[in-house]
């Protein structure tokens, strides 16, 4: 598990019990990034939400496959905007948990201030460099 600014962690996927023993850590919700039945063996977000529920934390399923889309970061922002921390998100590795939570922090720290973040890390998403600073004009203008 990688830890990001914000009170945020990214790695990859996680078991109900795992989401329970982060629970009892403290980690207040989780971020789902993974499209249900990308791999063998892999839980359905809906059994990982009825596990959720069950210890009391905020769950969101927010499955990307393929590139980002407007609406994908877009629910990541009401994601990291509305949700209790610490959060904890997961996909099959953590990018493109990383990926989705630097367009939710980009406004606040700067496309150098995540893509730093996401390089102390031990990633790279330097290709999403012109994505995120189009996102910034965006808002701003």
């Amino acid at each position: 598990m990688k830890e990001l600014p914000g009170d945020v962690f990214v790695t990859g996927q996680l078991l109900s019990t795992q989401m329970q023993a982060l629970a009892e850590q403290g980690v207040m919700g989780f971020i789902n990034n993974r499209p249900d039945m990308e791999a063998p063996i892999q839980p359905l977000s809906e059994e990982l939400e009825a596990a959720a529920q069950s210890i009391g934390v905020d769950y969101y399923h927010i499955p990307m496959s393929g590139g980002l889309t407007p609406g994908l970061i877009e629910a990541a922002v009401t994601a990291y905007d509305t949700m209790p921390r610490p959060i904890v998100a997961f996909c099959a590795s953590g990018m493109r948990s990383a990926a989705l939570w630097s367009f939710a922090h980009v406004g606040k720290m700067g496309v150098d201030g995540v893509l730093e973040a996401i390089s102390a890390i031990g990633m790279n998403l330097e290709q999403l460099r012109g994505p995120l600073t189009e996102y910034v004009e965006a808002k701003a203008g």
